[in-house]
Order: C-alpha cells, then structure tokens, then sequence
C-alpha cells in the first residue's frame, strides 16, 4: 500500500503541475477550451483516484472545483482574471490536503480554515452564475445530482463487467473501494456477484481472487469516467462497460464468458430470448470454470489501453546502482593494473574487452539519471509570475532548452539557486511599467532561463532586459561594508561579482522578496559545491545575464591523469584542449614570468607544483595541459602525463575543505589516492594573482 500512495503522491504531483502550467498560460494569452478542460482533467483525475483510496477530503473539495470548471467548460461562467488567482488558491490547496492524507496526517484546523474558505467562495460564484447549488459540502459525502434520471431510461445506465486477476489483492487495491467511488460516481442499481471460479474451501487462497461482479450503474459519467476507476489496477482487472441499450456489447460479453448470458437472464438483468451457445469441446460454462485471467486474453475483444513505455524507478534504487557501479570501475582499474604487469596477452585483450563493455553500462547507468530541464524550468513559471505581481510589474518569462539533459541528483541542488536568482531578476533586474515606458523600452519584461551544452558542461542562462547594475551604486555600497577600501580600483567583473559577498544588497528597504544581503553568496557557494561556476555580465539600463556552468554528473568522470611532484591528479577530460611538453626554448622565453607564447598568442601558465606547495625535483620533464573553461584558457604545467582514466569522484574530508583548486578525489587501480582539479578555481586562483 505504501508503494501505491507514493504513485498515487506522484501522479497527483503531476496533475497539479498541467494544472498550474494550464492557468499560468491562461493568465497569460487567454482561456480557450484546450486550457479549461486541462484544469478540469486535473482536478477530475485526482478526484477519481483519492476515491479509489477513501480519501474523502480530497474528494469533497476537488468535486466543487470540479463543478466549478465545468460550468466554466460548458460557457456558463466567464473565466474572469479573478477566478483564475482562486484556481492557483486551489491548486496550492489540493496540494497541501494530498500531503496531509497521504502523510495520514488529517487535515488541521488551519487546512479545514483555508478549504471552508474557498468553498465559500466557489459556491458564492456558482450561485450568482445563477447555478443550482450540488449538495457536496464541507463534512458531506459527495453525490451527484440523479433528479434528472429514471432508471428506465437505458441512455443513463451503464452495464459493467468485472473480472479480476488472481493476483489483484497483491496489489493492494480494495474491492470495496472500487464500490464506494462508483456509489459516488452515480447509482448502483444491480450487483450480481460471479462465483463460478470459487474453488472448494479447503483450496481456497486468502491472498487469491475468485469473484467477478456484472453491474448496472446510472450515472451520467462517460466510459472513459468510469474507465478512470479502474486506473490504479488496469493491468489487474478485465472490463466490459457498455450501455444497457447496447445489445451487440452484450453478445460480445456472453461470446467471452460462456454461460454468463443464463446467469443474467435468471436473474431478470438481460431481457433479449434465449439463445442456445454451442460451446467448443474445449471449453466449459461460465458455471463450470474457474475464471483464469490468462486463458482468456486471446479471446477478449477487450480495448486495451497500450502499455506504458517508460517504467518509474525509486531514485534510491537508482542511486545504489550507480554506487555499486562506481565501485565495479574502482575495481576493474585494479585488474587492469595488475593485467598491465602481466604478459598475458589473451588475458589483457579480455580486460580491454571488459573495460569497454563497462563502459557501455556505466553509460547507460548514468543515462538513467539524467532528465530534460524542462519540467523543473516549468515549475519556475509560478515563481516569476507570483513575484511580478506582488510588484506591479509585467513579465514574459521564456524557457529555452529545456530539452537539455542534466543528472537529476544536479538538478535537485540547483532549484533553489535558479529561484532565488529569478526573484532578484524580477525585482532588481525588470523595471516597472512607468520606468521602462519612461525609458522607450516595452512596458513588459522579458526574463529568458535558457540551457545548452557547451565543452561537457551544461550552461544555465537567466537574462532579464531590465535596468543592469549601477556599478557606481554597487561599488559605493561595498565601500560602506568594508568589503573592498576605499579608492580601490576595480574591472567591470569585478563590481559585478561583489553581488556575490555574504551581507551585500542594494536594495533600499528590506522586503519579503529581497533585500536582507543573504542569498547571492548561498547561490555562489552552491553552485561551486557542484564543480560548478556562475558569472554576472551587464549593461547598465539594458541588460543582466548570469550564466552558470554545471557537470553533467556527480559521480563518475572521463578524467586524465597526471603527476606533479609526488601526487597524482585527476584533469576532467572535456576541458581538455591539448597537451604540450614546455621545450627549453619554451622555458626561456617565459623568463621568470608565468605566460608562453603559443602560436602566436600568450598562454598563462599555472606550475601545480608550486600552486600546491610540491616538491621539487630537478631534471624533470615538465608537460603542460592546457585546459578551457568560460572561453578562458589556461596552462597546468606538471611532471608526468599518464593518459585516460574513469575517475568515480569521492568527497574529500574536512582537512581539504579550504583548498582551493580540488573538488574531490579518486581511487586509482594501484590503490593510490589521485586529486580531483577544480579547474574554475585554478583559473580565477591564476587571474587573481594576474
């Protein structure tokens, strides 16, 4: 059970995600019918499945939602900017009661404060739309309105047959739920249960389902309604549904369940004379054969829905193993170093074999874990529009790339940065109305997230057009807190990273967005937790751009191995340009100073040996690899160049925790430690001392 609310949790996250995309367009550009009855379907499918699960709270409240979008649906209500503000309310609601039911929780005094509220409010519209009111209210059972129906009326009723796999209570769904949902949905007029599959009662199987069920139902739901009863257990239930005027149904039904037609007739449910059905030698009555799902599939002319194409993994499953996959490289790096002393040769092709099919897994593994941008950049949609309203501004919030891949685990430790950074973009950044109209620019303003790969990284972009940094406002005010003296000289980059000092804000009063000095050195510090970088650019009065570069992964590399003095480090192998060896001539005409000239142009050169305080040893051969990152590019000059590696990135202990220039560590095949490069800090360390 805990694993189906944990699907039940999920698929409602996802329902209430179309729905807040729905409104945000909605507010956007316009209700049309596409919109409004993606608000409906949302709010009609959790309904239906917290049903299944006896969760009456969620039931009560999403069905005067539901009425409520479907007056809207039908043209009876106009979907005023003021409803659409109560939807968000709604959306927001449903989520916190989905919380609280599957948590067990209940729903406390300020949750039951909160719904009563907005039933008011849904029940007031519907009453001045001039709207009979149902008689779902807060502490009532939901039923629908049959006033209209007759039971003689076969239009209004729904024939169902019920058969399900043996196996069904392993899935630990309940008969009566599935009863109690369709006494909400409308009326259950005639239930025969089906027992021809009931072994003798010393064979009986507690964990086992023999019983079937044929029902007449009135309601006015569509099969698809009442399909949705069945969606948790779909693969575990045979159906028929079909109106009762539908005679052709029924001889489908009686040509699948031999016998069945007798049972019906019997018991006054089916009126048409009786037929004789010669049955196959092979094949027993309805009364005679206990009902195996399996045996029947060939024979079913049953519409089944096609099986999903994609399977939902626990991330904590995946997370394990991609784990043990890092110790299966750590391992066969071991093998392969004892393989390298051997001269075996069939034993080191088989190796070089294994390796590379381990690489194929190791891929594929990863893969796994990496999801599109896209449905974490949706959810941001809500952030920026919630914030430009609080400040009377008007924003277009654009989303490119969104089909960009990034590891889920990346994903998840960026999403508070990317909001923090919208809010200040939105409130620092885009300009009011009256500013921009005042500086010719549209009274609208355009914030863009966009990603893309670039070098092995991934690149997040957040550019607004709005007003840019005052440069002279940043750097007065990092003057007053001390950060930088008095009369210092400083680059355009260099004012611009001062957003970045812990305490920093040139906001004039504090507010509930912004304006305390605490945040920007949160999202620096984080994003660099990450391997990652994040730089500002901006033109005063035009535009702010932040771009931040991530790893495509957290746990295993394609790295290169090298050694500086008695330590060997690890280089991520996509910020590699090339390798040189530093030739004397090189050596002297660098003449004391850290640059070489390389075709034409000054390469600066960082000696890791001295970065890291290495010892020295004479006669060495130095080699310089030069690395790329953000279109800087920079020289690590070292001893030794061993070539290729797959590095599983370790966390390094507290001792390291103020080295700069080191993300992590590995274990190599000999059982030595190698040092991960944090290539973004040895760039700005070697800039800084430029």
């Amino acid at each position: 059970m805990d694993e189906d609310l944990a699907l039940f949790y999920e698929d409602s996250s996802d329902q209430l995600q179309n729905m807040e995309n729905a409104l945000l367009d909605i507010i956007k550009v316009g209700a049309n019918a596409n919109s409004v009855g993606e608000l409906f379907r949302a709010m009609h499918t959790i309904k239906g499945i917290a049903g299944m699960f006896g969760f009456d709270d969620i039931v009560r409240f999403t069905h005067k939602a539901e009425n409520l979008l479907d007056n809207i649906r039908q043209e009876k209500i106009v979907f005023s900017s003021e409803l659409q503000e109560l939807f968000l309310l709604v959306k927001d609601h449903t989520s916190k009661i989905i919380e609280l039911c599957v948590n067990e929780d209940g729903l406390d005094a300020q949750s039951l404060k909160e719904q009563t509220t907005l039933i008011e409010k849904i029940d007031s519209v519907l009453a001045n739309g001039d709207l009979a009111q149902t008689s779902a209210t807060l502490g009532q059972n939901v039923t629908l309105d049959f006033s209209e129906l007759s039971s003689n009326q076969d239009n209004d009723v729904w024939h169902v047959s019920i058969r399900f796999a043996e196996d069904f209570f392993t899935s630990g769904m309940d008969i009566l739920s599935i009863f109690n949902y369709f006494n909400k949905m409308g009326k259950i007029l005639f239930n025969a249960p089906i027992i021809s599959g009931m072994p003798k009662i010393q064979e009986i199987n507690p964990l086992k389902t023999y019983i079937g069920f044929e029902l007449e139902f009135q309601s006015n739901a569509t099969k698809e309604d009442i399909e949705e009863i069945f969606e948790f257990v779909e693969d575990d239930v045979t159906l028929f549904i079909f109106k009762r005027s539908d005679k052709e149904a029924y001889h489908e039904l009686f040509s699948a369940y031999e016998g069945l037609q007798n049972i019906l007739q019997d018991l006054g449910q089916y009126e048409e004379e009786k037929k004789t059905i010669v049955p196959s030698e092979d094949v027993k009555t309805e009364m005679e054969v206990p009902f195996q799902n399996e045996n029947l599939e060939s024979d079913l002319k049953v519409e089944k829905k096609e099986l999903a194409k994609s399977l939902r993994v626990d991330s904590n499953k995946i997370d394990l193993l991609i784990n043990q996959m890092s110790e299966v490289v750590i391992a066969n790096a071991k093998i392969e170093a004892l393989v390298s002393k051997s001269e075996d040769s069939p034993l080191a092709e088989s190796v070089e074999e294994l390796k590379l099919l381990l690489e194929n897994v190791r891929d594929n593994i990863m893969s796994i874990r990496m999801v599109p941008l896209k449905d974490s950049f949706i959810k941001l949609r809500r952030i920026v529009n919630d914030t430009a309203k609080k400040l009377g501004k008007k924003i277009n919030f654009v989303i490119e790339g969104g089909e960009t891949e990034l590891d889920k685990t990346v994903i998840e430790k960026i999403s508070d940065p990317l909001v923090h950074m919208l809010r200040n973009s939105a409130d620092h950044g885009v300009e009011t109305p009256e500013v921009r109209k005042s500086r010719g620019k549209n009274e609208e303003g355009v914030i863009t997230l966009r990603a893309f790969a670039d070098a092995g990284m991934i690149v997040i972009e957040i550019e607004d057009d709005g007003g840019g940094i005052n440069k002279k406002v940043v750097l007065q005010k990092a003057i007053e807190k001390g950060i930088v003296p008095a009369g210092c000289v400083l680059t355009d980059k260099e004012i611009n990273h001062l957003i970045f000092e812990a305490g920093f804000s040139t906001a004039s009063e504090i507010s509930d967005i912004s304006g305390r000095g605490v945040g920007m050195d949160v999202v620096k510090s984080n994003i660099e937790s990450l391997r990652g970088s994040i730089e500002v650019h901006s033109v005063e009065l035009e535009s702010s751009k932040i771009t931040i570069r991530l790893p495509l992964t957290l746990a295993i590399i394609d790295g290169f191995l090298v050694q500086s003095g008695d330590t060997k480090y690890i280089i991520p192998l996509e910020l590699i340009r090339e390798c040189i060896e530093l030739t004397p001539a090189m050596r002297k005409s660098m003449n004391d100073n850290s640059y070489v000239t390389l075709r034409g142009e000054a390469l600066p050169i960082l000696d890791i040996r001295k970065h890291f305080s290495e010892k020295s040893y004479p006669n060495l051969r130095e080699n310089v690899v030069i690395v790329e990152f953000a279109n800087e590019l920079i020289g690590l000059k070292v001893d030794e160049l061993y070539g290729e590696i797959q590095a599983v990135i370790k966390p390094l202990g507290d001792i390291f925790s103020n080295v700069k220039g080191l993300s992590g560590g590995s274990i190599l095949g000999s059982g030595e430690i190698a040092l991960i490069f944090d290539i973004v800090n040895l760039i700005n360390s070697k800039i800084e001392r430029s």
